[in-house]
């Protein structure tokens, strides 16, 4: 298999855990934080906004009062301090059910995603209270891809199996002191919340944002003479908000069923945005695969000739995005962060329909939930207008999903000739790769899912088959050593994003073939089951580094925050 295209000043320890202790969240840094040659400070603070696409008006919860968030940049060798103010509203009281309630019983994923519309329905008497989303308000902070200090539990970079969550309630602020090694590689990450529970809901309102780590990658010739065009895709899950037409909003009840206003794994209304500018608005309310109606999209000028920088975040929930550009060169050069030694030319070949069947045959770029694809993309000789689209798909999700149109490239004016590089800076983190002989440890991680009673919605997801649970290490790695991991994909009918936080991966196989050259990143999209045969990803990972107690999970936020999702603990 050729290569599978993805989009996929200085401070003390002692201040750092001054600065953590001082909001009552956390008492100190359990891994000791390097001095950097500099500091990277920002401030970013949760709270709701009001945003008006045309005619719809959509409430959401929001960092900066923006549907995505304030760029952050930073540097190798640095130290990046985050604080995260929430200004959110209390979390309302929630009770969990003292007595039998009826829930839906889905039978299929696709049915568990429509929730309300599922007629036939089955009773709980006591239900999974971590794994039922909760506490809508209480937020927290991941650098995602970013290798750093573990930072999900307390106190940051903790080896206690049992340490819970940060959790910053409303009203509260937190500090993050990320120290970013020296030999981390350059490139595109991103920054979201990642409170169990609350992580699908708040990202589904547009908390999310750009983190750049400049560094060798930008220095190069062809690369610093390009321009920097960024899009974050998104896509923003809401309901009607009751008595006001045209309004939209995601408030579910925690701890109700999903026929009594409780949390559901889908909404009735799907708004997909490009930096923050709608371009597609879904209505699953008359039709359950969906009513469509495009949105005018974003348009940039580019000369004949002329290359530029593509930079681009899927930050969906659950939509992978197959995406070309017809009539462009394409050329990636990096993916999750991490850049490839050369850049490598996209064929295009007009695919129209992507199935399991040609999902990595190299014809377009496999964007899941959490990518991060970097591109030069270089525009033709004559003058026209070209669109980057997401190819309609079917047989890799829930449901089948029609072509999506994300943003327009006008090539007009005088010629401008630009080069592409022939080779790119060697990431030294990265390599040289983990060779079969490092690997000290094999683990099998299997992907299930199926009708429950302990979930409100009436559907689980599950690791190994088990729901997540905050207090359980299902591993227990050693830095400084290798291990080779087997994702497998049991699951009922769409593929999983998985990722693994503060270290990448190195995927070598997926489905039986090999990936060539080994993609390095840190989510992966692990393919559908087909006929019976479960989809599967083989990597190599070197945990360096950071000790602590962290988290892998599947990407689509849904099912992380109902279940499939497991810790480890790196000692």
């Amino acid at each position: 298999m050729k290569r599978v295209r993805f989009v996929v000043g200085s401070i003390s320890a002692t201040a750092a855990a001054a600065a953590l202790a001082s909001d009552g969240c956390s008492s100190n840094v359990s891994n000791p934080i390097v001095p950097g040659e500099a500091v990277d400070s920002y401030t970013i603070r949760v709270r709701y906004a009001t945003t008006r696409f045309g005619k719809y008006v959509l409430r959401t919860r929001t960092y900066d009062g923006r549907t995505y968030g304030p760029m952050v940049e930073t540097r190798p060798g640095n130290l990046l301090r985050m604080r995260i103010v929430n200004d959110l509203p209390p979390n309302p009281t929630a009770e969990p059910p003292t007595r039998p309630v009826r829930i839906p019983n889905p039978r299929s994923m696709a049915e568990a995603m429509m929730g309300a519309r599922i007629p036939t329905q089955m009773s709980a008497a006591a239900i999974n209270l971590m794994n039922n989303p909760h506490a809508f308000n209480t937020t927290n902070l991941h650098v995602h891809g970013v290798q750093t200090i573990p930072h999900i539990f307390s106190p940051l970079g903790t080896s206690n199996p049992a340490a819970m969550m940060i959790a910053i309630d409303p009203g509260k602020s937190f500090e993050y002191p990320f120290p970013i090694p020296a030999n981390h590689p350059s490139g595109l990450f991103w920054y979201h919340p990642h409170h169990h529970g609350a992580t699908d809901v708040q990202i589904s309102g547009g908390m999310a944002g750009l983190l750049v780590i400049r560094g060798p990658i930008d220095e190069v010739p062809e690369i610093a003479a390009a321009r920097e065009i960024f899009l974050v895709v998104q896509t923003l899950q809401v309901n009607a908000t009751p008595g006001k037409r045209d309004h939209f909003e995601l408030e579910p009840i925690a701890y109700e069923p999903p026929s009594k206003g409780g949390y559901n794994l889908s909404t009735n209304y799907v708004m997909m945005t490009v930096n923050g500018r709608g371009v597609n608005w879904q209505d699953f309310t008359k039709v359950p695969t969906g009513k469509f109606t495009k949105l005018p999209l974003p348009e940039f000028s580019m000369q004949p000739g002329e290359v530029v920088r593509l930079r681009m975040l899927t930050g969906t929930n659950t939509l992978v995005f197959p995406l070309v550009l017809p009539g462009m060169e394409v050329f990636q050069i990096g993916v999750d962060g991490v850049n490839f030694l050369r850049a490598e030319r996209l064929v295009q070949r007009g695919t129209t329909l992507v199935t399991p069947s040609n999902l990595f045959d190299g014809s377009t770029i496999v964007a899941a939930s959490a990518n991060r694809n970097e591109l030069l993309i270089r525009a033709p000789k004559t003058p026209g207008t070209f669109t980057l689209s997401a190819v309609a798909n079917d047989g890799i999700s829930f449901q089948a999903w029609p072509k999506f149109e994300l943003a327009r490239f006008v090539v007009s004016g005088s010629p401008m000739p630009m080069g592409i590089p022939r080779t790119l800076p060697v990431p030294t983190r990265e390599y040289p790769l983990v060779s079969p002989r490092e690997v000290v440890a094999r683990r099998t991680i299997t992907f299930t899912d199926g009708p429950t009673n302990v979930l409100l919605t009436g559907f689980g997801f599950y690791i190994n088959g088990e729901l997540y649970d905050e207090m359980k290490c299902s591993a227990f790695p050693k830095v400084g050593t290798a291990e080779e991991w087997t994702i497998e994909n049991h699951t009922l009918m769409c593929g999983h994003p998985f990722h693994l936080h503060d270290n990448s991966i190195q995927v070598y196989e997926i489905n039986g073939r090999p990936v060539d050259p080994v993609l390095v990143c840190d989510t992966i999209f692990v393919p559908p089951k087909v006929n019976g045969v479960p989809g599967r990803v083989k990597f190599r990972v070197r945990f360096q580094e950071f000790t602590g107690k962290t988290v892998y999970h599947c990407h689509i936020t849904p099912h992380e925050d109902t279940g499939m999702m497991q810790n480890i603990l790196m000692t």
